[in-house]
């Protein structure tokens, strides 16, 4: 049979059982890879007979117990790999191979995982658009910017894929491609090896096509690493345990539609709306929360906090290639240049008045339920969809999960994003199992 259509924790079962080898999974996922690539084009860089080895080298036994034994994974072209190039979706890089993987890379290969190979990212993870297509439909975005990654796991060439989120660039593009995104709590896993936008705001983040599954390999990517002082957060120590316990009771859910809630498309507000009354019906207290004026400006507030970032961290690539950038890019970078020291200190004082604002909110409630996008992907490549429903949690830290929940008009995938309180990564994961299982919608696989 097909082994490519099994998620992270069946194929790990299916090893257990010898039910199938990791050659046998591989050589189906590759063989996927060849059937759709042309179409789809998630990949930046992928090579069978790289991968097949790969395989061949877990299958001596001697790994068989570790987490990600034998599990291939689709990595965003902007985390360094060893021995494979990583181009950060931009020209300038075309012949970048690194001598050193990315703390990430290096820690799912040690728990037993392999690189099936590098996924296509927008230019510098921002938004110009690179090759890939949405899997249901050519003819639309994946979103952006790790949209090979969410491609590659909406089609079945791996179970599982790493992404980054500045703004919106896991929860948006899982969202298009129907595939579960999880976004976890800023500083929850490492970022270095990572190319670098935002200092405050990059969070690594995962795709996968259950809720356990984007758990349990989130789970293997987290810890404290010296380089990244975003993981060595203050306060007790939270450890994300799994596999996921059942909830005892249905969770007490916030509807939140926020101040761009009017952007979504009628589809995507009826969707949301069908979807709270499932999860009503099926025991969970829903209450209406609105967010005060406090954040009418927190959209600019998060751009002001990008772009002044960007300006650093892209200062030796700025000086040497500006005229090789994109207008996007350098759009942003020029509104970095013009941002005061005083006005970031006071863009991140406005952050942690938003963190600690909806922090309150999980008094009284266990979770919040909002949309994750606008709708369905749009039409054409040039533009990537619009991130205005992903970053005001990005720009808070806190833990985010979107998962498949419906079909829009157009036949595309639409989501339902659950987000929890900061640092309490359990809890929202829990409560997004829930949701998956009162909801019980299953995509399949795109790509036919």
């Amino acid at each position: 049979m097909d082994l490519y259509p099994l998620g992270l924790l069946d194929t790990l079962r299916a090893y257990r059982e010898g039910r199938a080898t990791v050659q046998e999974y591989v050589l189906s996922c590759s063989q996927r890879v060849a059937a759709l690539e042309s179409r789809i084009q998630a990949w930046e860089w992928f090579d069978a007979s790289r991968a097949m080895a790969e395989a061949e080298e877990r299958a001596g036994g001697i790994l068989q117990d570790l987490p990600l034994f034998g599990i291939p994974v689709g990595v965003k072209d902007i985390i360094a790999t060893r021995g494979i190039p990583t181009r950060y979706g931009s020209r300038i890089f075309a012949n970048n191979v690194p001598t050193h993987s990315a703390w990430i890379v290096r820690r799912l290969e040690a728990l037993g995982g392999l690189v099936m190979g590098k996924t296509v990212t927008t230019e510098f993870a921002y938004r110009q658009p690179g090759k890939t297509r949405n899997p249901w439909n050519a003819a639309h975005s994946p979103g952006g910017s790790s949209s090979g990654s969410a491609a590659a796991v909406a089609a079945g060439f791996v179970p599982i894929a790493i992404g980054t989120q500045t703004l919106g660039s896991v929860i948006r593009p899982a969202a298009y491609c129907g595939v579960v995104g999880y976004k976890p709590s800023f500083g929850a896993i490492s970022r270095t090896g990572i190319l670098p936008f935002s200092a405050t705001l990059d969070t690594v983040g995962v795709f996968a096509r259950s809720v356990a599954d984007a758990a349990w390999f989130g789970t293997c990517l987290m810890g404290p690493d010296p380089r990244d002082e975003a993981t060595l957060v203050r306060g007790p120590e939270k450890i994300l345990r799994v596999p996921l316990e059942p909830l005892a009771s249905a969770p007490r859910i916030a509807v939140v539609r926020t101040q761009k809630w009017p952007l979504a498309s009628e589809a995507q507000k009826n969707h949301f709306e069908e979807s709270i009354a499932k999860l009503h019906a099926a025991g969970a207290a829903v209450r209406e929360v609105n967010l005060p004026r406090l954040f009418d400006e927190a959209w600019e507030n998060v751009a002001l906090l990008m772009a002044c970032d960007a300006v650093k961290s892209f200062a030796s690539i700025e000086s040497r290639h500006r005229i090789r950038l994109s207008p996007h890019l350098i759009e942003v970078l020029d509104r970095g240049h013009r941002v005061t020291p005083e006005q970031y200190a006071k863009a991140r004082a406005r952050r942690d008045e938003y963190r600690r604002w909806l922090d309150g909110v999980f008094e009284r409630n266990d979770a919040i339920a909002t949309i994750p996008a606008t709708g369905e992907a749009p039409e054409g490549l040039s533009n990537t969809g619009d991130a205005s429903l992903c970053s005001l949690w990005t720009q808070a830290g806190m833990p985010a999960i979107t998962l498949p929940s419906g079909f829009g008009p157009r036949g595309l995938p639409l989501g339902t994003q659950i987000v929890g309180r900061y640092r309490e990564d359990q809890r929202a994961l829990e409560i997004a199992s829930w949701v998956e299982s009162t909801l019980a919608f299953k995509p399949g696989l795109a790509g036919g």
